[in-house]
């Protein structure tokens, strides 16, 4: 799966909980996923665990901090992925 498939597959996980209607086209990868994108804490850890069923990945708790914005989660699945696959 490349960045953009993972950023789309992350924008429908988001919008499924926010109920909202955003994707990769109005949304630039450095936008805050608090302050820009309006994600609380415990949608975060709805998107986090819906990402990983969708992924078929386990990213650790110690690695979800201090992400910012959605090229921060973004680079993390994909390092996630890449370390799957070796």
């Amino acid at each position: 799966m490349n960045g953009e498939n993972l950023i789309d597959t992350f924008f429908n996980i988001v919008n499924n909980i926010k109920k909202t209607a955003f994707s990769a086209e109005i949304i630039a990868p450095d936008f805050h996923l608090g302050g820009d994108l309006g994600i609380d804490s415990r949608e975060m850890l709805e998107i986090w665990y819906d990402l990983e069923q969708a992924l078929g990945i386990a990213v650790p708790d110690s690695e979800k901090r201090d992400l910012y914005t959605v090229q921060d989660v973004v680079s993390v699945l994909e390092e996630k992925l890449s370390t799957a696959t070796v």
